[in-house]
């Protein structure tokens, strides 16, 4: 290494406690960014170049530098997203938080031509600026240019592909392997928007849902995780835990209901119309097995799996179902326990005082 390089080395080593400072600030950020918008990514990270990586390319390159500050992945960081579009939101971010440095930032989803394919990418070369963090004993922190990476998942993959292959671009590709290599880059740009296609299309499924639910009109629309969904965010056993709850003035602790959907599917309802007309056909019969459940009890607070329980529970005694069947139900909603048996005994034979069961039996 030439005396020039080595004073850049000697310069990276003075700095380094403020490349961490660097690091994390741009980290912290981007974080922010992730949890403002609310979505879930593949991954955010930053890095500082190990000394070790910086000196092989100054060996290579360092006649390209008149020192430090010219180098531009000192540190850098990464944003991988899971949707292609999503690239767009933390490059407006990116933009109106950081100085960037246009000349030197690539958006290489742009520089393909209109019949090529390959590793798309937006890299921005950028400062912090002093808005974000200013301390006069660091000017460094502001002056020193980093590198942002904002990429889908696929796109990742195929810079991945690409770097394990040790060729960076097509002009490096053997000609017998290029073909190949954009038929592979081909079907990951599609997959990619194909992707987003499919997470919009779902999306609006969910809002469509959502309304109509809202609306009442449940007849059409099939029982199934975001349907359900909707059902419960609109109330759907609200109704009968509130009746429950009077009993004995008990409060209502909210709990996820999540595990009874796989049980109205076990009882053969398809649709929410179905669900709806179970909650009102069977609730007389919930709220009575509630206060034979309840009554002279000191109990002050019961969950909202109460409900929907006791519906379950007075749906398959009244189908004669026994023991058995209550212990499953109880089983699919708590997970299977020693305790699942008993109580489901106990259930039985207040069905069997209620005049539930036709055969008249504990079990099947």
């Amino acid at each position: 290494m030439d005396q020039h390089s080595e004073m850049i080395l000697n310069e990276y080593r003075e700095q380094y406690a403020n490349f961490h400072i660097i690091r994390e600030i741009v980290l912290n950020k981007l974080k922010e960014f992730v949890a403002e918008f609310g979505v879930v990514v593949n991954s955010v990270e930053a890095r500082i170049k190990d000394e070790g990586s910086l000196a092989g390319k100054l060996e290579l390159k360092g006649y390209k530098y008149q020192n430090l500050l010219d180098i531009t992945d000192i540190v850098g960081a990464r944003v991988v997203t899971f949707y292609m579009d999503e690239v767009d939101k933390f490059a407006a971010k990116v933009e109106s938080s950081f100085d960037i440095d246009w000349d030197n930032t690539i958006d290489k989803r742009k520089t393909h031509k209109i019949d090529q394919f390959g590793y798309m990418s937006l890299h921005y070369i950028c400062r912090i600026p002093k808005e974000m963090y200013y301390n006069p004993d660091f000017p460094i922190v502001n002056e020193l240019r980093i590198e942002i990476q904002l990429r889908s998942v696929l796109q990742h993959a195929w810079a991945a592909i690409q770097h394990d292959t040790g060729y960076k671009t097509d002009v490096e590709i053997p000609r017998e392997y290029l073909r190949n290599f954009n038929r592979l880059a081909g079907l990951l740009e599609l997959a990619d928007d194909a992707f987003c296609n499919m997470r919009n299309s779902i999306e609006d499924y969910r809002r469509r849902v959502k309304q109509v639910v809202k609306n009442g009109k449940l007849d059409d629309i099939e029982l199934n995780g975001d349907s359900y969904k909707a059902y419960l965010e609109n109330g759907g056993f609200d109704d009968i835990n509130k009746r429950i709850a009077t009993i004995g003035n008990m409060e209502i602790e909210e709990v996820s209901l999540a595990n009874f959907l796989k049980v109205y599917k076990s009882f053969g309802f398809t649709t929410l119309k179905e669900l709806d007309d179970f909650v009102k056909e069977y609730s007389d019969l919930a709220y009575e097995l509630s206060i034979r459940q309840f009554t002279g009890k000191d109990i002050d607070i019961i969950t909202s799996v109460t409900g929907p329980l006791s519906l379950c529970i007075v749906y398959a005694l009244s189908k004669d179902m026994g023991v058995s069947i209550i212990k499953l139900i109880l089983d699919a909603i708590y997970g299977p326990r020693k305790i699942n048996e008993r109580i489901a005994n106990r259930y039985t034979n207040i069905g069997k005082s209620m005049g539930l069961l036709r055969s008249g039996d504990l079990d099947e």
